[in-house]
């Protein structure tokens, strides 16, 4: 089964290579420059993710899912794309509330660990130094030092301090980026389902998408990782790669972050053009699910429409009708 996937997809990929190519790469290389604005500011990074990047790769799943109707990918159409991510047929096709905060408490948790682990390290490196400086600033902490008081104190023995807090925030990076990139993939596998919805409510839609998740959880999670797994190793790789150029090549140690994050998504560029046809390949296994997922979803609402008022058996009958022709238009 995990073969035929694969194949599956790769054969999808070839009939339609140069176009899938091309906006992988493309993808890529916006995803980079949204990341390199952490070298900028780190806010800017984080606020430029739901507003610039999201919104572009919602517009490439969209122009990539639509060759399959031989439909030409002009810039005009793809700018239409971009804003339709904002429309609230797509709210929340990503997931990236969630994902931001699951990436968050990543990040927290190991951020604990790469403390006390960069402590030891520091302490056995510099000794008294570095211990010493730690708890001047712990004290001047405590006492309510201001913001310049802490950058001064960060900037001492030759930015010991800074460089101590710039490893211990990095660490954790690659973890907690791909705990992002993940979890937004895999919640787009609804994307196109929402794509071919034309009319409906938006909480009916999304309680058929969360429906068809819950019932296929730990296949559609498998499906995922066999065509997917690149999206875990490569910005791994790229992160490890980025940071031991900054550290050894350099020696930047307080753009460390910006590197990792930088490294994390240039080696995409390798994997995106694949990654189009894998997602779409995996919304075709799962097509019917996410249609009874939705004939779920209306039977729930007809039931507590029909527990909240007193309805005849004639209201009844023509309520759920209506339902079910809502229901078959959506198909």
């Amino acid at each position: 089964m995990n073969e035929s996937i694969v194949k599956i997809s790769f054969a999808r990929f070839k009939k339609n290579a140069s176009s899938y190519i091309a906006v992988g790469i493309m993808c890529c290389l916006f995803l980079v420059l949204v990341s390199s604005l952490s070298f900028l500011n780190e806010i800017a990074f984080v606020v430029a993710i739901p507003l610039l990047g999201l919104p572009m790769l919602f517009a490439c799943h969209i122009a990539c899912y639509l060759l399959e109707i031989n439909q030409n990918i002009t810039m005009g159409a793809f700018g239409r794309y971009y804003i339709s991510f904002f429309r609230p047929q797509f709210r929340g096709s990503f997931r990236g509330i969630l994902a931001f905060l699951f990436s968050l408490a990543v990040s927290f948790g190991l951020g604990v660990i790469a403390f006390f682990i960069m402590y030891l390290v520091f302490k056995g490196h510099y000794g008294d130094t570095f211990v010493t400086a730690f708890k001047g600033l712990v004290e001047k902490y405590l006492s309510g030092l201001t913001f310049e008081e802490l950058e001064s104190v960060l900037k001492e023995n030759d930015g010991l301090l800074l460089t101590f807090f710039s490893f211990v925030t990095a660490l954790p990076l690659p973890f907690s980026l791909v705990t992002f990139i993940s979890i937004v993939s895999f919640n787009s596998i609804s994307l196109y389902y929402r794509a071919n919805i034309t009319s409906g409510a938006p909480s009916l839609i999304r309680m058929g998408i969360s429906n068809a998740y819950r019932t296929n959880k730990k296949k559609m999670i498998k499906d995922w990782l066999t065509l997917n797994w690149w999206l875990i190793v490569l910005p791994i790789i790229g992160s490890l790669a980025a940071g031991i150029i900054c550290v050894f090549g350099t020696k930047s140690y307080s753009l460390l972050g910006s590197y990792i994050t930088v490294g994390a998504f240039l080696p995409l560029i390798f994997f995106l053009p694949f990654y189009f046809p894998n997602m779409e390949v995996l919304y075709h296994r799962y097509e019917e699910s996410f249609k009874e997922g939705n004939k779920k979803a209306i039977e729930i609402i007809l039931e507590r429409i029909q527990n909240s008022i007193e309805l005849s058996e004639e209201e009844k009958r023509t309520l759920e009708e209506s339902f079910k022709d809502d229901s078959e238009r959506k198909e």
